[in-house]
């Protein structure tokens, strides 16, 4: 882990989604010499900078003992884990749209892959009693509760007798996300709950109305920070005040962080930081202070060849983006995006 604030402060940094196309890392018919760590250099002071570092990984790793895969059915090389660790990721979310792309075998790879790495994952498991390990981090004397849910996983069916396999809103309603959120902090198993939400229309530059309303329940419920994924855009964040009088931080989609997408606005990202404080023992109230988002930009550099950038330092030197859509000015490209982001915060702090 990163950097260790006030003993009743923990920091936490997140980014969007990591979606491995075969161009991203040379093509399908690679089998060695995956070097991540490189196209993810210009990011590293993003990362691993904070006491928690979380990300999507969209992507199962199961790696070539059963073939890479690109759209629609993904799987990735094992060595973007080994990077994403080594950059300072403390835990990825693994519930999402393509957990099951390849089948039961895929996801029980992946997961071992990550567990031989030794990076925490959440919202997809291996059995009954891996998913009943509730992710929680101690840190400074606070503890960190992580939990997450897909909407959906393409419309592979989950197993009937193995529902633990992905933590699905098909399988599983809101209204047991809620209760499920309650227990945890009426039972003082945590003191902060973030939960991964993989919900939301793709491509869409705003939150859905449903993205919304569920947002608002978990609020209620007792969610302390909502990161949202799934649309591969960014989508402007809220503070959402609920009837017990707290505030929950929703950033409803944090975009592509690393991935073969190309389309102006699908090739922007972000980390977000922040840090959230527990004023008193005594009371269950956090205090969720700092948000900032650095907004990243990813390039495809040549065939079979991308790379990430934080946007800031790339558009210093590139005055256009160029997408089979058109020529763009990245500082236009860049405002744009800051003056979306900052619709429901306008004090929000992006560069």
């Amino acid at each position: 882990m990163g950097l260790i604030k006030n003993n009743n402060t923990v920091s936490l940094t997140a980014v969007g989604d990591i979606l491995l196309h075969g161009r991203v890392y040379g093509g399908l018919n690679k089998k060695t010499g995956f070097n991540f760590i490189k196209q993810l250099q210009s990011v590293q002071p993003l990362l691993g900078k904070t006491d928690i570092t979380v990300a999507n990984l969209e992507t199962i790793i199961a790696g070539t003992s059963i073939g890479l895969s690109s759209f629609p059915k993904f799987n990735a090389p094992v060595e973007i884990g080994y990077a994403l660790k080594e950059m300072g990721v403390d835990l990825v979310s693994i519930a999402n749209n393509h957990v099951l792309d390849r089948g039961e075998e895929g996801l029980l790879k992946s997961i071992e892959n990550l567990e031989r790495i030794g990076l925490e994952y959440d919202g997809a498991f291996k059995s009954e009693i891996d998913k009943e390990r509730l992710r929680v981090f101690n840190i400074n004397g606070i503890k960190v509760c992580f939990l997450s849910y897909t909407q959906g996983t393409n419309g592979i069916k989950i197993p009937k007798d193995k529902p633990y396999l992905v933590n699905s809103l098909k399988e599983t309603s809101v209204l047991s996300i809620v209760k499920q959120l309650r227990q945890i902090k009426n039972k003082g198993i945590a003191d902060i709950v973030i939960i991964n939400m993989h919900f939301g229309e793709e491509y869409h530059l705003y939150p859905s109305a449903r993205q919304r309303e569920i947002a608002a329940s978990l609020s209620d419920a007792g969610a302390d920070i909502i990161i949202g994924h799934h649309p591969h855009v960014l989508q402007p964040p809220e503070w959402i005040e609920n009837s017990r009088g707290t505030k929950t931080f929703v950033a409803y989609s944090m975009g592509n962080f690393l991935s073969g997408q190309n389309g102006l606005y699908r090739q922007v990202g972000a980390s977000l930081s922040l840090d959230i404080e527990k004023p008193s023992p005594k009371y269950k109230e956090v205090v969720i202070k700092n948000p900032k988002y650095r907004l990243t930009f990813v390039k495809r550099e040549k065939r079979l060849r991308y790379n990430i950038y934080i946007f800031e330092d790339w558009l210093k030197e590139n005055d256009y983006i160029i997408t089979s859509d058109g020529k763009f000015l990245s500082r236009d490209v860049y405002e744009n995006v800051v003056n979306r982001m900052k619709k429901w915060i306008p004090n929000l702090e992006i560069s």
